[in-house]
């Protein structure tokens, strides 16, 4: 009796634990090592030139990029394998330096091309932090313009998320502490804007693209995340404190 009471218990349990995830992690850095894995790139030859190279620096489990002026295109890329297609990012991004202009901007990246000096298709806060700061861009090619909005200070957290299907991009963001979002800011058929580039597996951070006598701006990331599916609904992990923590809690 005990056996088959404990049993049932666990069976139930498991069930009850299985049924919120909705997305399936492809990879996951909460930056708690002492320096970035094999995974991570971020030198590389870039499109225009910045005051200096990109500078990023892995300090207190946050990556930072710290140059002001970094150049086109700042990306940390996570170089991913047997990733498919369709799939997203997500992570916590902190503006720590901004002046409004067009080369004012941090975000996240996906399909990232290596033979295209790491360009591809991007959601970034850019330009201003008040009215019409979200947008999407193909890197080097294209703005997609009709930008949307979700008002964001300088020095506090936010999540923000991006995934890409075979036709649209979708993007999102939202203060830490908050629950995220069912529905996307926004999302645009990508096809129009510069050209369709190829579906390869490489997600990054954008850290800036100033470049001398041009805007600046600065970001730190977080707990980051690339998975390999997504809708509406949001991921089912507690809001409050550190994505690593509580996706942790929920496994267990």
């Amino acid at each position: 009796m005990m056996a088959r009471g404990k049993t049932a218990l666990l069976i139930a349990l498991g069930a009850i634990i299985a049924v919120p995830v909705y997305a399936k992690t492809l990879f996951h850095d909460d930056f708690s090592a002492a320096q970035l894995g094999k995974d991570w790139l971020t030198e590389y030859a870039q499109t225009a030139a910045g005051a200096g190279k990109p500078k990023w620096v892995l300090k207190g489990g946050v990556l930072s990029q710290t140059e002001p002026v970094p150049g086109d295109t700042t990306y940390a890329v996570i170089q991913g394998k047997g990733w498919p297609n369709e799939y997203g990012v997500m992570c916590r991004v902190r503006l720590d330096d901004w002046k409004d202009h067009d080369r004012s901007r941090a975000g996240v990246g996906l399909w990232i091309d290596p033979n295209d000096k790491y360009n591809g298709y991007t959601w970034l806060i850019h330009e201003r932090l008040a009215a019409t700061n979200m947008e999407f861009l193909n890197d080097q090619r294209a703005w997609f313009n009709g930008e949307a909005t979700y008002p964001v200070e300088v020095g506090k957290w936010y999540w923000i998320k991006m995934y890409i299907d075979s036709k649209t991009v979708y993007g999102k963001i939202w203060d830490d502490g908050k629950a995220e979002p069912k529905e996307w800011l926004d999302s645009k058929p990508f096809g129009g804007f510069g050209g369709v580039r190829a579906p390869l597996p490489n997600a990054g951070l954008n850290g800036g693209a100033g470049t001398p006598g041009s805007g600046h701006s600065t970001a730190s990331f977080d707990d980051v995340f690339v998975f390999d599916k997504d809708g509406p609904d949001p991921l089912a992990v507690d809001p409050k404190g550190r994505l690593a923590v509580s996706w942790g809690e929920l496994k267990r």
